[in-house]
């Protein structure tokens, strides 16, 4: 089991990585004008991208698999595999034909990217992405039809496939606007490809199926959730693309700084405790998670807080490896960054709160709290829109912690109270934001135009601010050995 869990991990490490060195070639090789129209385009694809692949593909088939006998499920999958592919053959023709009016939502009026054929160039990028949707959804498949029987190998291959392709193409044809779309659409075909092999002879079959009514069922919570995120992203595009250019490239390069930690310090942790979790109800399992919530807050207090601190230096070093950013881009980039620092910490310990309810059964309840969260970000964007980047990202966190209180809220009413947690919580934000003072220094004294001047406030910043949260946590009375201790044993009602 723990060679499996470190497979996973290692996969989404050695993704992540890629994805950040993908990042860095994209931010080194293309104007910024052409970067904001490739963001933008590429929200399209993404619209339908946890609908119909990631996330409702493979959190509804999996279950449904493992409980069909072996014979069954692979005529299922055969004929599920047939029926997603013609869905995706029917999205991608729409796409096409309505690529125009898509970008028009997206796209504010006032935005730059209408000038100077900039909107046309935003469609032409969004047709050449949509064959995006099709690898990445058919990769999903494979990849749900491989993880339902515990091979995680092709699953680890998938994700640093498609980032090689899309580094590949990019490296070789830089500033080429043609062959940037391509590189992300053929990236996530090749995604799908190198799966293949691995599922011994898998062909479609174009035949109904009885478990194709439990499959959509079980996707139907998913997809509405998706829906309200997707609803949330084609919102904040739209107000992203109002700022000056390069403030849309800034807030993916933030966001991919984001997403990499989450999805290292906290998904990849949840997906491993989430099958023990399964097991166990009321006071059992809120035993079983105080010590992963322990040790998961005070990384993601710390982390969270050197990234608010040292953004400027994050953004020059990550993303400033193969050329210098504009000055807009770094400014962008930094501020976004800053702001989604003080999200790591809610969002983080949300991933395993989250799981939680999933693991009890309350499906409805976890997807009625999810929505609410992402409504209230997306209200957060609306009512900051005009109020500058960081401002605007801060609506994140704000959205976070309300979604933390009604986890919590919603565990407890099932037997599982974690009534200690919030203090401990707020005592670990508190170390952390001293984590980010060192770096608002630095940030005042050391330029950051390039990598090599950023590398070293980089590294002081963040021995300091490590320094400064350990006398943070002692002071608080916050136990630092639960970063190496495993779960306790005792009682739910301290932490």
């Amino acid at each position: 089991m723990l060679r499996k869990v470190l497979l996973v991990m290692g996969g989404t490490l050695a993704s992540r990585v890629l994805g950040l060195v993908r990042q860095a070639v994209f931010n080194a090789l293309y104007p910024d004008a052409l970067k904001d129209a490739f963001n933008v385009a590429y929200r399209v694809p993404n619209l339908l991208r946890e609908l119909l692949a990631e996330g409702a593909v493979q959190n509804a088939l999996i279950p449904l698999l493992k409980g069909l006998p072996p014979e069954e499920a692979r005529a299922f999958a055969r004929r599920f595999g047939a029926f997603l592919l013609g869905v995706n053959l029917l999205v991608l023709g729409l796409g096409y034909l309505l690529a125009p009016w898509v970008v028009g939502l997206l796209v504010a009026g006032e935005s730059h990217l209408r000038e100077d054929g900039g909107l046309a160039q935003v469609v032409y990028l969004t047709r050449l992405l949509l064959p995006f949707l099709l690898g990445i959804s058919m990769a999903a498949l494979f990849s749900a039809l491989l993880q339902a029987e515990e091979r995680f190998l092709p699953y680890a291959l998938g994700p640093v496939a498609f980032n090689l392709v899309a580094i590949g193409l990019m490296a070789l044809f830089p500033g080429d606007p043609t062959f940037l779309g391509l590189s992300v659409a053929l990236g996530g075909l090749v995604q799908a490809l190198v799966q293949l092999p691995f599922l011994r002879g898998y062909v479609l079959e174009w035949r109904w199926h009885q478990a194709f009514l439990p499959a959509l069922g079980r996707m139907g919570p998913f997809a509405f959730t998706t829906s309200l995120r997707q609803f949330l992203n084609l919102v904040l595009t739209h107000i992203l693309t109002r700022y000056p250019p390069a403030a849309v490239t800034g807030f993916y390069n933030a966001e991919v700084v984001f997403q990499m930690v989450l999805g290292l310090f906290a998904t990849s942790p949840a997906i491993a405790l989430f099958p023990r979790m399964s097991a166990l109800r009321g006071e059992a399992l809120a035993r079983f998670l105080l010590g992963p919530l322990r040790r998961l807050t005070l990384l993601l207090a710390l982390l969270g807080g050197v990234l608010t601190g040292l953004a400027p230096f994050v953004v020059v070093v990550l993303f400033g490896l193969f050329g210098p950013l504009t000055p807009e881009n770094r400014a962008y980039s930094a501020q976004v960054l800053a702001a989604l620092g003080f999200a790591v910490l809610p969002w983080g310990v949300n991933t395993l709160l989250l799981r939680g309810l999933y693991a009890l059964g309350r499906i409805r309840e976890a997807v009625s709290a999810s929505a609410t969260v992402f409504l209230t970000n997306t209200l957060g964007y609306w009512f900051l829109r005009d109020a500058g980047l960081f401002p605007l990202n801060l609506a994140t966190a704000l959205a976070g912690y309300l979604g933390l209180f009604l986890y919590l809220r919603l565990l407890a009413r099932e037997g599982v109270g974690l009534w200690g947690f919030p203090p401990f919580l707020l005592r670990a934000l508190l170390a952390g934001l001293l984590a980010a003072l060192p770096g608002l220094v630095l940030a005042q004294v050391f330029p950051t135009r390039s990598a090599t001047e950023a590398l070293l406030p980089l590294v002081v910043g963040g021995g300091l601010g490590l320094g400064l949260f350990l006398l943070g946590a002692i002071a608080l009375r916050l136990p630092l050995k639960a970063l190496l201790a495993r779960a306790p044993e005792g009682g739910s009602r301290g932490v």
